[in-house]
């Protein structure tokens, strides 16, 4: 079920020290999903000609097979190295398959947390045996931890002040504990040693109950805390990659810049694009992943797109006559935490893409040149359904200065935006 990648086989390595194959990112950390299907946040697939990427005369998409890719090479940010997570939206959650075992022999929990809200879900793993439910949530702006009704234990000072809190939290045979910021408070009990008796079952959620079904009748919030999570931790221990996601932007805590980050969600402008005999698109991006879709606009003859294929940058365009592809490595990887800048044009029959110094072009012979199809809408930073594009994967990263024909791209009020996106700001590396 999902996208399965057994052996995990890459494309191609990556020559460049600032980047690492997402599956090497993680090596250093002891606790991995134990189920044999790996499922990602992101599936990438990628259409590529049978012969040669780009260099047919026959066009980008003339022959093609399906390639099931794993997730692109990740750029090692800063956020990503401290494994913080913001929570911004009541629906927000990330969720980690954990060892049985672990889980399931007193269980040891730590986390930081930082938020204003007042209440909220910040982990829940549900369980079959006597203990149906373990819950570390917030309400009336205290940390509390719940094992099922009527036990539950609560830090008596509120926790909502927009500071960090360090929150430790454990299961053993008879009593549960519960740490903010060093302080402990009054242990809670278990009768029977119901704690040697446990049946927790993944995933863990950090967030949201998903569907309400585990938290339906426990008098615990079912929505996500609001804020910042980092260093998640089983037994002292950094807690592996991610299972899924939802909702999820990096914690905005040091300096920002002007910029559009997309966290893996997208922008549609309707009525915004047409694909005729000339056109210039000019953005910078910096990418923290390195395959994502940039710009996609489709009609029923017509197509437009530009994406990242690990450090390469690729434009493909269709008027409804005939396709053309070009594709630019840079000199610099697009890992080295700067703003690029992207020049895609089409001036009559040739097509030019420029990333930084480096530039390539392809002539091609347009039936009619002076034809202009208009395109229902523009998607930035990715798509709906992925169907009809060359990779499957969003863009994730910053955008900034994003002009057509030398007007500035505004994201109106009329704008479809889909989340997770942070329009005006972008954490600084």
């Amino acid at each position: 079920m999902g996208d399965s990648v057994l052996g995990r086989c890459s494309l191609h390595s990556s020559p460049h020290p600032e980047h690492l194959p997402a599956p090497l990112l993680k090596k250093h950390h002891k606790y991995k999903p134990v189920s044999i299907t790996r499922r990602h946040h992101y599936s990438t697939t990628i259409m590529l000609p049978l012969l040669s990427v780009l260099d047919s005369d026959a066009g980008y998409f003339s022959t093609s097979c399906q390639i099931q890719a794993p997730v692109g090479s990740q750029c090692v940010h800063r956020s990503s190295k401290l494994g913080e997570h913001q929570l911004y939206d009541d629906h927000s959650w990330l969720s980690y398959t954990l060892p049985q075992q672990d889980l399931n022999y007193r269980p040891h929990f730590s986390l930081d947390i930082k938020t204003k809200s007042s209440k909220g879900l910040i982990l829940h793993v549900a369980g079959r045996g006597v203990v149906p439910l373990l819950a570390l949530y917030m309400a009336n702006g205290k940390i509390k931890v719940s094992l099922g009704q009527d036990r539950i234990i609560q830090h008596k000072q509120k926790s909502n002040d927009g500071n960090w809190h360090r929150v430790e939290f454990s299961v053993e045979k008879s009593t549960f504990h519960l740490l903010v910021d060093g302080v402990r408070v009054t242990d809670g009990r278990l009768p029977n040693n119901e704690g040697s008796s446990l049946d927790f079952h993944n995933p863990v959620y950090l967030g949201s109950d998903l569907k309400g079904r585990t938290i339906k009748g426990q008098n615990i919030p079912m929505n996500s805390v609001t804020g910042c999570i980092r260093g998640f931790k089983m037994n002292d221990v950094t807690v592996g990659e991610l299972e899924g996601s939802h909702k999820i932007l990096p914690c905005f805590d040091g300096l920002m810049e002007m910029g559009t980050y997309f966290g893996g969600g997208h922008i549609v402008l309707d009525n915004y694009f047409n694909v005729g005999s000339h056109f210039v698109l000019s953005f910078e991006l910096r990418p923290q992943h390195l395959t994502g879709l940039l710009f996609y606009a489709q009609s029923d003859k017509a197509s437009f797109n530009v994406f990242l294929l690990e450090n390469k940058v690729v434009v493909s365009v269709n008027d409804g006559h005939r396709a053309v592809g070009v594709s630019v490595t840079p000199r610099e990887s697009l890992c080295d935490g700067k703003f690029h800048m992207v020049t895609v044009s089409k001036q009559r029959e040739v097509v030019k893409l420029a990333v930084d110094s480096m530039s390539e072009e392809k002539a091609v012979a347009i039936t009619s040149t002076s034809h202009a199809t208009t395109l229902d809408s523009l998607s930035i930073g990715g798509t709906t359904t992925y169907s009809r594009v060359p990779v499957s994967s969003p863009f994730v990263g910053c955008l900034r200065n994003v002009k057509i024909n030398g007007k500035p791209v505004v994201y109106k009020a009329e704008s479809r935006v889909y989340e997770p996106v942070s329009i005006d700001r972008c954490p600084k590396d």
